[in-house]
């Protein structure tokens, strides 16, 4: 009547999460992340069924994975537009990486990361640029300009 259930071990195994795979990197960088000087700095998070029309300012790390239509302004942030992510924008920024669409110019005190899925259509004005195999870039490009 009053017997211990059993207990079984499941049919297959837990998955185990690579600590070099994009699901690990993701997971430990939640919302909070440390910046260059150490003091912990918050990221913003635009998800993948989100969507925004007119300004966003912000300071500190943005994610956009959902849509943005208008401008993006940040003097010392960092924005990062995912692989889902589409950017209809004029974006001012101190640096970017892109893996998702950007369609509109970009400026950036800093440096811009175009990586190997990244469409950006506009024109991009940087201090440092990395564009990875796979690239569509389609526009004008001026690196290592003073007036960044």
């Amino acid at each position: 009547m009053f017997k211990k259930k059993k207990v079984t071990q499941p049919d297959q195994p837990v998955p185990n999460i690579p600590e070099d795979s994009k699901l690990a990197d993701e997971s430990k960088k939640g919302f909070k992340e440390e910046n260059e000087s150490g003091k912990e700095s918050k990221m913003a998070h635009l998800t993948s069924d989100a969507k925004i029309k007119g300004t966003i300012k912000f300071d500190g790390a943005m994610r956009v994975d959902g849509k943005v239509e208008g401008k993006i302004v940040t003097d010392n942030g960092e924005l990062f537009v995912g692989e889902t992510g589409t950017v209809e924008a004029t974006v001012k920024t101190r640096s970017a990486v892109i893996e998702g669409r950007v369609d509109g110019n970009i400026t950036a005190s800093d440096k811009v990361v175009l990586k190997q899925k990244a469409r950006l259509i506009g024109d991009l004005q940087a201090k440092k640029l990395v564009i990875e195999d796979g690239v569509v870039f389609v526009g004008q490009c001026n690196v290592n300009h003073e007036e960044v």
